[in-house]
């Protein structure tokens, strides 16, 4: 059997499990996002800047393509990448299952390098991150 690593994310938290057999996962780590559950307006101190169009005379709002609590995530993210990436490097796992809830799980393989992209041996498109261990090795078999 490959030495299986599997990611459980959400936007709060972030849990790597090693897999030793069919049905036995041990814990690894528990990284928490300290901004995971933060508003919008906690993150932000500022409205956006404004400006004024001069053929029109009116004035506008500028905006960004994501809010601020969206960027804090997928920072977040790239660094529980980092780990995955080097781990991989060093030969601490050699396939990969990831369980997330859809957009997340867009978001990491957003920033997935190649080399680790190839080792995904599953998605899982679900929120398990209030599962423990026993429940995780039981939905993914």
């Amino acid at each position: 059997m490959k030495k299986e690593w599997i990611l459980v994310a959400s936007r709060e938290e972030v849990k790597f499990f090693r897999r030793r057999g069919a049905s036995d996962i041990e814990l690894l780590r528990d990284m928490g996002n300290p901004l995971g559950l933060a508003r919008e307006q906690d993150l932000v101190t500022d409205k956006p800047g404004r400006a004024t169009d001069n053929r029109m005379r009116a004035r506008h709002s500028y905006s960004t393509e994501q809010s601020f609590r969206e960027r804090a995530l997928i920072d977040f993210y790239r660094d529980v990448i980092d780990i995955l990436d080097r781990s991989l490097l060093t030969h601490e796992f050699e396939a990969l299952t990831i369980i997330a809830e859809p957009h997340l799980l867009g978001i990491i393989r957003g920033l997935l390098p190649t080399r680790v992209a190839r080792v995904v041996k599953r998605e899982i498109r679900k929120d398990l991150s209030y599962a423990e261990a026993p429940e995780i090795a039981q939905r993914i078999g």
